[in-house]
């Protein structure tokens, strides 16, 4: 299948991290890499897909490898950090006003902002595509480049090569982030484009993970869309999904990308069981809006005393003021 978003990342995990999303991490021999956030932009035009990549790690080395499996020969440049800014404005909870006429009287359930991911300046990129005939070559073209593939992602690259995809090689270095002197904090973004006809994520390089794997998809298009296992049109994708917006975008810096965004959250708790194909992203059976809300509480008051409690209180004296009068009417006749 001809595909569309190629959106790779990773997880912490407790040893070395080497499962990435739609690729792997191939850090130093012995190291540890362990990815702390990850969100992608994914975009369709013209027949190109665009992935826009931002992964967050924490390390204790300067350098390691990411190897990103594409359907169809990619082109990789630097992403552009202010999309996620822009991303981050279009999908902030709008408020919700709620009146308060009793002093914090009414309990109020706060929804939950959108998690927004940290974004640095972009930094050096250096990036290799490969076509693979077998996998020995390409795990020997890897590891004399300084790309230690882990032995758990071999059967993964043994799938990929079988489907005749290619593979690209992003090395990552300090340079790529603002500490400048470890591989640590959020890494500049990456841009990978390659023709295709419709949307997919490769996810099939995160099964050999042993620890559970989530990322965020930001998907754009001119409808609404859905998760399901690619290939099919409506069979349900193997794994926690949440979508945590959905709606028209207004924000001129992503227009561009598509007329509707739907942001979407995917946990698999066991990826080894979970994952038997990429991920696929078909219309929605409707464009209903999802936009979460901040509730701001707004005081009603007068003299500083919420109006609710003065106006009953003046209600009561009311009360009893007219029934003391009806009582002294009574005993006049």
């Amino acid at each position: 299948m001809a595909v569309a978003s190629v959106l790779l990342t990773v997880t912490a995990a407790a040893g070395p991290a080497n499962a990435c999303g739609c690729g792997a991490i191939a850090p130093e021999p012995g190291a540890v890499v362990e990815v702390t956030s990850e969100s992608a932009i994914v975009s369709l035009n013209d027949g190109v897909e665009t992935i826009v990549l931002s992964l967050g790690v924490d390390s204790a080395v300067a350098n390691a490898g990411l190897i990103v499996p594409t359907p169809r020969p990619a082109t990789i440049t630097g992403g552009d950090p202010a999309l996620f800014d822009a991303l981050s404005d279009q999908t902030l909870p709008r408020e919700r006003v709620v009146d308060d006429w009793w002093g914090n009287l009414v309990t109020i359930d706060h929804a939950t902002a959108p998690t927004v991911v940290s974004r640095v300046a972009v930094g050096a990129l250096e990036a290799t595509t490969l076509e693979a005939t077998d996998t020995a070559g390409l795990s020997g073209w890897l590891s004399a480049n300084g790309f230690e593939v882990p032995a758990a992602s071999t059967g993964q690259l043994q799938e990929y090569v079988d489907k005749k995809w290619q593979f690209v090689a992003v090395k990552l270095s300090a340079s790529d982030t603002a500490d400048g002197a470890l591989l640590d904090g959020t890494l500049a973004p990456i841009q990978i484009s390659f023709p295709s006809e419709s949307l997919i994520y490769p996810i099939g390089m995160v099964k050999s993970a042993e620890s559970e794997q989530s990322l965020r998809l930001n998907v754009f298009s001119d409808t609404r869309v859905e998760l399901v296992r690619a290939g099919t049109t409506d069979e349900p994708l193997n794994a926690a999904v949440r979508t945590v917006w959905a709606g028209p975008v207004s924000d001129d810096a992503l227009v561009a990308l598509g007329p509707y965004l739907t942001v979407v959250d995917v946990r698999f708790d066991a990826p080894a069981a979970q994952i038997s194909t990429e991920i696929g992203m078909v219309p929605a059976a409707n464009d209903d809006v999802v936009d979460p809300a901040v509730v701001v509480v707004r005081p009603i008051e007068l003299l500083g005393f919420p109006l609710g409690t003065v106006l009953a209180v003046w209600g009561g004296l009311g009360l009893l003021g007219i029934a003391a009068v009806t009582i002294a009417r009574s005993r006049l006749r």
